[in-house]
């Protein structure tokens, strides 16, 4: 093996057998292409190959390799840049990761995080929109070997915040494409608002549930005693009261959409919630969820006692029953996603190979690999690798 290899890149107007033609033209020559990217965008042919000499002919060099390669690519249509270059450089291991940015389209997104990639000394290796339109979103593999990468983390955050998109960043490896069950968090998550609040609305105590509730999701507060404490306060509710209040529930905007392309993409998809079973159950049958678990409100002769039954699903069972979920489907860490808005949802974050933080309290956000705002639930699709055109088929 030498120490030395051939860079090619090619551009030109794409036509049938291209590729081909440039690849046929390195092996005639004696070379072994060991690495390729390739793409037409437009009509526009792009590739680049690292290209090492396997049976090189009498008399024939490196350099005199590389200078044949752009006569021949002359000879089918494209310009040809070729020299020698240092294979540990060429090829020297990386840590990529991947970032979806996701938004509204509009001028300077693209160059305000680009910048802010290149002050934090990480090389952008691939970019590319997946979607355009209503609702905007683009790829860009970075290589953040020798940057601060918590540093560019937060960076990337904090732009994205000042310009109006979101991201989300995830290591580039083979799982990212191969997830296999997403689990949400119920409240300000699938459904539009906390259903707790809407109780103690039907209850008369809104203002003072509303105001734990808040407490709670920015985790000021413990949840399981935020929790008893506000079940207290819905002692007399009827069923009835329950049935009404079910009904008026809204699903956050995208939610029906992403959990169907989900379910049609394979995925086992779960509602891990701090709320009640009441309000699971129902999304469950409603929409397809595989799995949902909840606090079971205790009820007697149709009426609400102010208890909760058993032990209450808080920020550290939530994160067990997420494990428990893996081991039951057969899954890795990597292969599970986790989508949940508050202080209660870290652990589940944490445990999960993607954890995304949606409209979510900033204690989330730092615990995420990223954060998607209201109006960009459907960018957990892009997030997961998919397209636009993917979603159009």
């Amino acid at each position: 093996m030498t120490d030395r290899i051939i860079a090619l890149t090619a551009l030109g107007r794409d036509r049938p057998g291209l590729v081909a033609d440039v690849s046929g033209a390195v092996t005639d020559l004696g070379g072994n292409i060991v690495h390729v990217e390739q793409s037409s965008i437009y009509g526009l042919f792009s590739m680049v190959m690292l290209i090492e000499p396997a049976d090189l002919p009498p008399g024939l060099d490196l350099y005199r390799f590389a200078y044949e390669l752009s006569l021949r690519g002359r000879d089918v249509g494209v310009d040809v840049k070729a020299e020698v270059v240092e294979r540990e450089a060429a090829m020297r291991s990386k840590d990529v990761r991947v970032v979806t940015i996701v938004g509204s389209d509009k001028p300077g997104v693209m160059a305000a995080i680009t910048r802010t990639i290149a002050d934090a000394r990480a090389n952008i290796e691939r970019m590319h929109h997946v979607a355009q339109g209503d609702l905007m979103a683009f790829e860009m593999w970075i290589d953040v070997r020798g940057a601060d990468f918590e540093q560019l983390r937060h960076a990337i955050r904090r732009t994205c915040e000042r310009v109006g998109v979101d991201a989300v960043i995830q290591p580039h490896s083979m799982f990212r494409t191969t997830k296999r069950l997403v689990v949400f968090d119920m409240d300000s998550t699938i459904v539009d608002g906390e259903v707790i609040n809407e109780l103690a609305r039907a209850a008369g105590v809104e203002a003072h549930v509303a105001s734990i509730t808040e407490r709670a999701m920015r985790g000021e507060m413990d949840f399981r005693e935020a929790l008893r404490e506000r079940v207290k306060m819905l002692k007399g509710l009827t069923v009835q009261d329950l049935e009404a209040v079910a009904g008026s529930l809204r699903l956050t905007p995208g939610a029906e959409d992403l959990v169907r392309a989900l379910k049609e993409m394979g995925f086992r998809l779960a509602l891990i919630s701090g709320g009640f079973t009441f309000f699971t159950d129902r999304l469950k049958r409603e929409l397809g969820f595989d799995y949902t678990f909840a606090n079971r409100l205790v009820i007697r002769d149709g009426v609400v006692t102010g208890e909760v039954e058993g032990d209450v699903i808080d920020m550290h069972r939530k994160g067990e029953i997420l494990e428990e979920l893996a081991a039951r489907e057969g899954l890795k860490r990597d292969e599970v996603v986790a989508v949940g808005d508050g202080a209660n949802d870290q652990i589940m974050i944490r445990n999960a190979g993607l954890g995304i933080a949606f409209n979510a309290k900033e204690i989330l956000k730092r615990a995420a690999s990223g954060s998607l705002s209201r109006e960009n639930l459907k960018g957990i699709l892009y997030a997961l690798g998919a397209t636009e055109y993917d979603l159009k088929r």
